[in-house]
This record gives C-alpha cells, sequence and structure tokens, in this order.
C-alpha cells in the first residue's frame, strides 16, 4: 500500500487511538503495531514529514 499524501498528526493520533481501542492496546503496543503494519518497519519509508507527524501525534498522546 502507498500513502501519496502526507497524513497529519491528527490522522495518526486516530490511527493509534483506534487500535488501542480495538486491539485494547496500551499506547507503546500500537505504536509498535503502527511501525510494523503502516511503516513496514521502516519508519522513514514515507519520508521525514510522515514520520514528523508520526513523531508529534505520539506526543500529543503522551501527556
Amino acid at each position: 500500500m502507498k500513502h501519496a499524501k502526507v497524513q497529519n498528526a491528527d490522522y495518526f493520533k486516530t490511527y493509534l487511538l483506534l487500535v488501542m481501542e480495538h486491539r485494547e492496546y496500551s499506547l507503546q503496543e500500537a505504536i509498535d503495531f503502527m511501525i510494523a503494519s503502516y511503516f513496514y518497519h521502516n519508519i522513514e519509508l514515507y519520508g521525514v514529514k510522515p514520520r514528523e507527524q508520526f513523531e508529534l501525534a505520539i506526543q500529543q498522546l503522551s501527556v
């Protein structure tokens, strides 16, 4: 699957929250799941901007 459009932090927050809710994962487990399933174990796969937005989403959910 290719992600042509750069996703923003809100997209990643929603994705993480859904994973946490439906799989009953902690935030760290959801992060690990997304790195494996969305980024295919390569956080730089789609470039710098998606990684930055993903990290921003994690930071916002961590407070």
